[in-house]
């Protein structure tokens, strides 16, 4: 085994590597997601059907890419759910991904 790789053969640093990048992909999500909600939030205040219709697209694209990057993220492939306070009570969950945000 040389010194630049582990026991099961693969490169240190490797796992490192996949943990910045998807921790990269879950950032650019949540941006998106951000992002997506506060156009939705004024073209909703301007009743922009067309805007709104985008930004909700843009809203779930980004909540994917936020799921995604979590999942690549783990080894044991299991999700641990989304950003926030989850709640079965309609209407008291919080958080990204919570449910009860306008998409």
């Amino acid at each position: 085994m040389s010194p630049s790789s582990t026991a099961t053969g693969s490169p240190v640093g490797g796992d490192a590597l996949q943990t910045v990048k998807s921790a990269a992909s879950g950032v650019h999500g949540m941006g998106e997601a951000v992002r997506g909600t506060m156009n939705d939030v004024i073209d909703t205040a301007f009743h922009d059907d067309k805007g709104q219709a985008k930004n909700q697209s843009i809203v779930a694209k980004g909540l994917a890419e936020m799921q995604e990057g979590e999942l690549k993220g783990r080894s044991d492939g299991a999700h641990s759910g989304a950003v926030g306070s989850m709640s079965s009570v309609p209407g008291t969950a919080s958080g990204l991904g919570g449910g009860n945000e306008p998409l």
